[in-house]
């Protein structure tokens, strides 16, 4: 009998440490994808790195810079999530017209500016920077309503650090 609950106690070990490394496996093939992502919008959008400056501030093409902006603002309240890229992706998708790769390198680029500032806050600020004078009223407030959506995917709702820098922000681009 105690054969019998050794090998059961081995077969056990086994499946578990299997298993765990199964999902270690997991684990790093989707940082390999998100890696992978990141990459080729840098290389899409043509990004090159510039002596002595911040890249948020060198953004050209405002739906990154908005992109930016939706990802420090799911950042905010901790890391961003599968949830929150998919819905940067989204909201990138139906506000800028593009199809789901497109949408999902702007994503990409977006989360990756924001790696690049330690403070969300001051991110958003550079950020908002590009997009001064680019949007109408109109695009203002759809830009807006899309941060709220994006920033309230965990807890449903805003913070209140989260509604100060969208004040802050609504103000910065009037």
């Amino acid at each position: 009998m105690h054969i019998v609950l050794a090998v059961l106690g081995i077969a056990a070990g086994i499946g578990v440490w299997l298993w765990r490394a199964h999902m270690a496996a997991r684990a790093a093939g989707e940082l390999m994808d998100t890696a992978d992502d990141i990459r080729s919008a840098l290389r899409r959008f043509g990004y090159r790195r510039k002596a002595n400056a911040n890249p948020l501030d060198g953004i050209d093409d405002p739906r990154l810079a908005a992109a930016g902006v939706l990802a420090a603002f799911a950042k905010m309240e901790g890391g961003i999530g599968r949830a929150e890229v998919e819905a940067i992706s989204e909201e990138c998708r139906r506000a800028f017209r593009t199809d789901a790769a497109e949408a999902a390198q702007i994503g990409a680029y977006g989360r990756w500016l924001v790696q690049q500032s330690a403070n969300m806050d001051e991110a958003v600020r550079r950020l908002a920077r590009n997009l001064e004078g680019k949007l109408s009223e109109a695009e203002k407030d759809q830009f807006l309503e899309m941060i709220e959506r994006v920033a309230s995917i965990d807890d449903g709702a805003l913070t209140d650090g989260q509604r100060h820098t969208l004040a802050q922000l609504a103000s910065q681009l009037n």
